[in-house]
């Protein structure tokens, strides 16, 4: 009686008559007392358990079955076309690129760094994970920062220029915030983990160690290197003259800088539409000035590090040093960090000479109730002001607030110096 032989999905692969063998598959099939088909049914096991190894594809394959090509090392499976390359996966410490010859899609698991590779056909390439030495300067973002506006809703604008070190270069924003301070990252150019309250990132590009108040990255003021940099110091980034044209109907006019890196400049005068320099004088004249900021500020000596708003007064080991005292004469003003002009502006940085406004307006730490308009002077709470009151010496008041503070607590309002 002739066997019927079913594949797995039920069709019929052959029937297989008594005492004949079948040659339809690379396996050999024995029919019933068949003579001698020990061997036969054992070389079948045998071509199993090798996978059918050899330098050519057995001749008549069927769907799914394997094929190890041992000209090449490589496992392959038919699929009931065309045999089909199983990737490989080597495991090694070194490229195994040279050992042997490897196909698009073979993988490359290097142990040692612990990083996956796939090869493209004539090399490995990296999948990742990406290491220092793997990674170029690149963009991160968008990160969840307080919006800094009293609202505390989330911002998703920021953008981190990330380096090779995965160390932050430069962050880049659309608006001046407060970053959140309860997870601060040390990474961030304008981060001072003495002085969160001033923890923010201004609109713009913001470079890895530029000072907070003033932008500037080092102590020389350079903002930016390259055509940026150049385009302010020069009319091209080789010329000699250190100037920038600027052309009117009738003339051009020539504008001195001078160059940062080098301290060279020039002691021709240049005369501009509603400007004149004066070489010998150092003397810059204009029609009339602009500026984003409010106040009039001065740098002077201060005992401490102090942050915006702080009321701070004439005394301590140097020039000035933060208020303790009820309506104190000696004031000498409020720290401002953002001032419109700045007066004794190389005395030294923000951490040892702050600046005090002198004039114009500018937030103001104060204590207890203050109604808009009321004067102020130093309160017994150090660093703030509080309302002016009967019995106060008028040579305490330093300012006149422009908003309300009403609680009997500690706050900021925008005050006018006077």
């Amino acid at each position: 009686m002739a066997y019927i032989l079913n594949k797995t999905n039920g069709s019929i692969i052959a029937i297989v008559d008594d005492a004949v063998v079948d040659n339809t598959t690379d396996l050999t099939f024995v029919g019933r007392n068949f003579s001698g088909y020990g061997e036969i049914q054992n070389e079948n096991f045998l071509k199993l358990l090798e996978n059918f190894s050899n330098t050519t594809p057995p001749e008549k394959p069927i769907e799914g079955q394997l094929w190890f090509d041992s000209s090449s090392n490589f496992l392959n499976v038919y699929n009931g076309v065309d045999w089909k390359n199983l990737a490989h996966l080597v495991v090694s410490q070194e490229n195994p690129n040279d050992t042997k010859t490897f196909q698009a899609g073979d993988l490359w698991y290097d142990n040692l760094n612990q990083q996956l590779y796939a090869h493209n056909g004539t090399n490995f390439s990296l999948i990742g994970p990406p290491n220092s030495a793997d990674l170029l300067a690149s963009w991160k973002g968008s990160f969840e920062y307080d919006g800094g506006v009293g609202n505390n809703v989330p911002k998703y604008n920021i953008k981190a220029v990330i380096g090779s070190d995965e160390s932050v270069i430069a962050v880049v924003s659309d608006e001046t915030y407060i970053v959140q301070r309860d997870n601060p990252s040390l990474n961030y150019p304008t981060f001072n983990a003495n002085d969160p309250d001033n923890f923010r990132i201004a609109k713009g590009i913001t470079l890895v160690g530029a000072d907070k108040d003033t932008g500037r990255s080092d102590n020389k003021g350079i903002y930016f290197w390259g055509s940026a940099r150049h385009a302010v110091y020069a009319e091209t980034a080789g010329s000699a003259s250190l100037g920038f044209t600027a052309t009117n109907q009738n003339y051009n006019y020539n504008l001195v800088f001078v160059n940062t890196a080098t301290g060279i400049t020039t002691s021709t005068s240049y005369v501009s539409t509603g400007l004149f320099y004066n070489a010998s004088t150092n003397v810059l004249n204009v029609i009339a000035t602009a500026a984003r900021y409010s106040d009039l500020a001065e740098r002077y000596h201060a005992d401490n590090t102090y942050s915006e708003g702080t009321v701070l007064v004439i005394g301590g080991r140097h020039e000035v040093t933060i208020s303790s005292i009820e309506a104190d004469v000696c004031v000498a003003g409020i720290v401002s960090v953002r001032p419109a002009y700045r007066m004794n502006e190389d005395a030294g940085d923000h951490s040892t000479h702050p600046f005090i406004a002198l004039k114009g307006r500018v937030p103001c730490r104060v204590n207890g109730w203050v109604h808009k308009g009321d004067l102020l002077v130093t309160s017994r709470i150090q660093g703030h002001g509080r309302a002016y009151e009967k019995g106060d010496d008028p040579n305490a008041v330093f300012a006149k607030a422009l908003e309300s503070h009403m609680t009997e607590g500690n706050g900021i309002i925008e005050v006018m110096v006077v």
